[in-house]
C-alpha cells in the first residue's frame, strides 16, 4: 500500500508538473508563433509599403525620362513665339503629367521669368510656389521636396530646343493621408513618412513617434522597433530609410533648419543653398489582435489543462497499482535490451492486455537479436566488398570518372585525383566544369549527353594538351534503378596515351624513311652508270685541253661530278642508321658555297635577296660537308619556290652550347604553309606544287639527313607571312 501510495503520488505530481509545463510551453510556444507571425506581416507589409510608395517615384521617374527624350517636344519649344506656353505645348504636358498620376505642374521658360504652376486635379488644393523648384543637376531626376510644409513627389527635366531655348519642367504629386491610405489596404496598418524628428504626414498622428525619433540616429537603412505605443496603441514599426527629401521655402526656418545638411549651390547657376533632411518610411502594424489572440488561447489552455490534470488523477487512482509493477518489469528488460544484453523471458498475467504485452515483448527480444546477428554479418559482407571494389577502382591506373545527369562527379579513382591535384572531398559533387580541365571541352559535354540521354551506349574521342600530353577518354553509360526511377549515368576512363602516340609517330616517320631508303638505292644506282662516263669522259678532255679558262670551266664540271658521285654514295647509305667514320663540317663554309653556287639564277631574278647571317667561330657539326649542302641547297630550293618573285631568304647560324649543337635557321617571306598541311610536309612525294614538276622529296631528303646525323629539325610557318626551318646538328667530337 506504502508502494501504491508513493506511485500514485508520485504519478500525481508527474501530472500537475507536466499540466504546469504543458501550460507554460504551449502558451509560450503560442506567444512566440504570434510574435513571428506580426513580425512576417509586418516584414511583408513593410515591403509592401516601401514599394507602393517608390512606385511614385518610378512613375514620375518614366514621365520625365520619356519627356526628355521627345523630339515633338523639343520642335513645339523652338516653335514657340509667346511668354506663356502655346496651347498645344500646354496641352502636351498637361497629358504627360497626369499619364504619370500627378497633381500639379510647374513650368519655366529660359527666354523669360515667365512660371506657370497648373493644377491637374478637379478638387481644390493649395498651388506650391514656383520658386521653390530649380534645376541643380543637368539630367532628369526625381526628388522629394518640403515646401510651405507639404511633402510633394517632384520629377524635375529641362529641355531644351536646337536653337538654345529651353523649359524647365517640375511635375509634382502631394504626399498626404490620402496617398499614405493607398499604400496599404491592411486595416491593421498604418503608414506615415517622416523627415528625421521634424515633419510626418501618415495615415496615424506619429505624435509619440516623433518624442521616440529625437536623438536618434540608425546605422542602417533598414530598422525595426518591436513595440512602440502610439494613440494608445501598441505597435510594431518597421523604418525605411528612402533617400532624402529637400527643404524648401517656409519649410526651411530657424527652428528647423538645424541637423539638416546644407549644400553649396551647384554649377547650374545661382542657386539657393541645398537643405536635405532623410526621408524614413513608417509601417505601423497594430498589435491588439495579435496579443487578444494570444490571452484568448492561454485561457483556453488552462481551462483545457486543469480539466485534464483532474480527470487523469482520478484515472491513475484506479490503474497505478495494475500497471506500476508491469511498467517497471518491462522497464527493466527494455534498458537491458537497449545495452545490448540479451534479456531473459518476462513471466506476467496469463490473460489480458498485459499478458500480450509481456509476449510481444518476448518475441521482439528473440527477433531483435536474430536480426542483430543476421544484420552484423550482412554489414560485415558489404563493408568487405566496398572496401574489394574500391581497391580495384583505385587500382586502375587510367582515370576514371562517373557522372550524374547534371554533370556533377559522383565518384573518382586514385588517379583521377591525382591528375588534378585535389583530393577527394574537392573534387566529389562538383560540376566537371569547376574542375578547370583542359580535357573537358564542348565535343566531352557533347559525349556525356548522348550517353546520359541514352542517345549512345559508348563513344571515344582523343584530346591533346597544351603541354602536349595525348589523352583517349572512352565514354560508357551506366544505367541505375533508384527510387526516383531509372537513370542514366555516364563513365569516362581517361588514358593517358602520351607515349603510345610518340611510338606510332616514330614507327610511322621510320615506315616513311624506309621507303625513301629503297627509293634513293635504286635511283643512286640509276645515275651511277651514266655518271660514271660523264667523270671519264671529263677527265679525258681536261688532259687533252691546254685553253686556261677552257681548263677551269671543266675542272668545275669534274668537281660537281664528284660532289654528284658522294651524293649518290651518300644516297646509297641512306637506309644506314650508322656513318662509316665521323664526318665533321663548317657549316659557315658550307652555306657560303651553296650561296655562290645559286647566285648566278638570283641575279636573274633581282626581286629574291639571300641575307646571311653566320655567327663567329663555330664549331664543327657532326655531318658530312656534301651531306649538309645537300640540305642547305633543298631549303634555299624550297624556299625560293615559296617566295615566287620577289622578297627574302634569311640563313642563320649560332652555337648552343647548353645543346652542344650547331644550329641553322633557314627563313622565308614566301606563302608559308597552312596547319592542316604542317603534319605532311616530311612524307616522301608528298608537294602542293605537282603541277609545277615538284617532285616531293625535297624535305623527305632533309629529315632523312638530319635524323641520320642524330640531328633535330623543326618547322615554324604561318599561312601567308612565311616559313622558318630549325636545323639542330651535334658538334664534332
Amino acid at each position: 500500500m506504502r508502494f501504491f501510495a508513493k506511485t500514485f503520488n508520485s504519478f500525481v505530481s508527474v501530472i500537475v508538473l507536466q499540466a504546469i509545463l504543458v501550460i507554460l510551453l504551449v502558451s509560450g510556444s503560442i506567444t512566440r508563433s504570434q510574435e513571428e507571425d506580426s513580425k512576417k506581416e509586418l516584414k511583408a507589409e513593410a515591403l509592401n509599403v516601401y514599394d507602393n510608395f517608390n512606385s511614385w517615384k518610378r512613375a514620375l521617374w518614366g514621365a520625365i525620362v520619356d519627356v526628355s527624350k521627345s523630339e515633338e517636344l523639343r520642335h513645339m519649344i523652338a516653335a514657340q513665339k509667346h511668354i506663356a506656353p502655346d496651347e498645344p505645348l500646354d496641352a502636351y504636358l498637361r497629358k504627360a503629367a497626369l499619364q504619370a498620376g500627378a497633381e500639379f505642374l510647374i513650368i519655366k521658360n529660359s527666354w523669360s521669368t515667365f512660371s506657370a504652376v497648373r493644377v491637374l486635379t478637379e478638387k481644390p488644393l493649395p498651388s506650391p510656389a514656383a520658386q521653390n523648384f530649380f534645376i541643380d543637376r543637368p539630367h532628369p531626376y526625381v526628388e522629394m521636396v518640403l515646401a510651405d510644409n507639404v511633402l510633394y513627389f517632384c520629377g524635375s527635366v529641362r529641355v531644351g530646343a536646337a536653337d538654345g531655348r529651353y523649359l524647365d519642367l517640375f511635375i509634382l504629386k502631394r504626399v498626404d493621408d490620402a496617398l499614405m491610405r493607398q499604400l496599404s489596404f491592411n486595416p491593421r496598418v498604418r503608414a506615415l513618412v517622416s523627415l528625421n524628428s521634424h515633419f510626418v504626414v501618415g495615415t496615424i498622428a506619429g505624435t509619440s513617434f516623433l518624442a521616440w525619433m529625437q536623438g536618434r540616429s540608425f546605422s542602417t537603412s533598414y530598422t525595426v522597433v518591436n513595440e512602440l505605443v502610439e494613440e494608445g496603441v501598441p505597435y510594431a514599426v518597421v523604418i525605411q530609410q528612402s533617400g532624402t527629401a529637400r527643404l524648401a521655402g517656409k519649410s526651411v526656418s530657424s527652428t528647423n533648419i538645424s541637423g539638416f545638411p546644407v549644400d553649396a549651390p551647384t554649377s547650374l547657376g545661382s542657386l539657393p543653398p541645398k537643405i536635405e533632411a532623410t526621408l524614413s518610411i513608417c509601417t505601423f502594424l497594430s498589435l491588439s489582435e495579435y496579443r487578444a489572440r494570444v490571452n484568448s488561447i492561454n485561457r483556453s489552455i488552462l481551462l483545457v489543462s486543469l480539466f485534464v490534470t483532474l480527470f487523469t488523477i482520478l484515472l491513475s487512482a484506479g490503474l497505478s497499482k495494475a500497471v506500476t509493477d508491469p511498467i517497471r518489469q518491462l522497464r527493466k528488460a527494455m534498458m537491458r535490451l537497449k545495452s545490448g544484453e540479451k534479456p531473459a523471458p518476462l513471466f506476467g498475467p496469463k490473460k489480458g492486455e498485459i499478458a500480450d504485452l509481456f509476449q510481444g515483448f518476448n518475441d521482439m527480444a528473440a527477433q531483435i537479436a536474430e536480426d542483430s546477428r543476421a544484420l552484423s554479418a550482412h554489414i560485415r559482407e558489404i563493408t568487405r566488398i566496398k572496401e574489394y571494389n574500391d581497391k580495384i577502382f583505385n587500382s586502375i591506373q587510367e582515370k576514371i570518372l562517373v557522372i550524374n545527369a547534371q554533370f556533377s562527379v559522383e565518384k573518382a579513382n586514385r588517379a583521377f585525383l591525382e591528375y588534378c591535384g585535389q583530393a577527394e572531398d574537392a573534387v566529389l559533387g562538383r560540376n566537371i566544369d569547376e574542375l578547370s580541365l583542359a580535357l573537358f571541352d564542348e565535343p566531352v559535354h557533347t559525349s556525356i549527353r548522348a550517353i546520359i540521354s541514352g542517345g549512345k551506349s559508348s563513344d571515344v574521342q582523343v584530346r591533346r594538351t597544351s603541354s602536349g600530353l595525348s589523352f583517349e577518354i572512352k565514354f560508357y553509360s551506366l544505367f541505375e534503378e533508384n527510387v526516383a526511377g531509372p537513370s542514366i549515368h555516364c563513365i569516362m576512363v581517361i588514358e593517358d596515351i602520351t607515349a603510345k602516340v610518340a611510338y606510332e609517330e616514330k614507327i610511322r616517320q621510320a615506315e616513311k624513311l624506309a621507303s625513301i631508303s629503297m627509293l634513293s638505292a635504286g635511283v643512286a644506282h640509276e645515275i651511277n652508270n651514266p655518271l660514271s662516263s660523264i667523270l671519264t669522259n671529263v677527265q679525258n678532255l681536261i688532259k687533252a685541253e691546254r685553253d686556261v679558262e677552257r681548263l677551269q670551266d671543266l675542272q668545275l664540271v669534274e668537281q660537281e661530278t664528284k660532289r654528284i658521285a658522294r651524293i649518290v654514295r651518300s644516297l646509297l647509305e641512306f637506309s644506314s642508321s650508322k656513318c662509316a667514320k665521323k664526318p665533321a663540317t663548317d657549316i659557315n663554309a658550307a652555306i657560303r658555297h651553296i650561296v655562290q653556287l645559286v647566285g648566278y639564277s638570283l641575279r636573274k631574278e633581282s626581286g629574291i635577296a639571300i641575307e646571311l647571317q653566320l655567327g663567329e667561330k663555330l664549331p664543327l657539326a657532326a655531318i658530312g660537308e656534301d651531306e649538309y649542302k645537300q640540305i642547305i641547297l633543298n631549303l634555299i630550293k624550297n624556299a625560293l619556290e615559296a617566295i615566287g618573285t620577289s622578297g627574302r631568304i634569311c640563313i642563320e647560324t649560332s652555337f648552343l652550347p647548353s645543346e652542344s649543337m650547331v644550329q641553322c635557321i633557314v627563313s622565308d617571306t614566301g606563302t608559308g604553309i597552312p596547319d592542316a598541311l604542317l603534319p605532311r610536309i616530311f612524307d616522301p612525294f608528298f608537294s602542293t606544287k605537282v603541277d609545277s614538276g615538284n617532285s616531293g622529296l625535297g624535305l623527305s631528303v632533309v629529315y632523312g639527313l638530319v635524323s641520320k646525323f642524330k640531328g633535330l629539325i623543326d618547322v615554324e610557318s604561318k599561312e601567308g607571312k612565311g616559313t622558318a626551318v630549325r636545323i639542330r646538328l651535334p658538334t664534332a667530337e
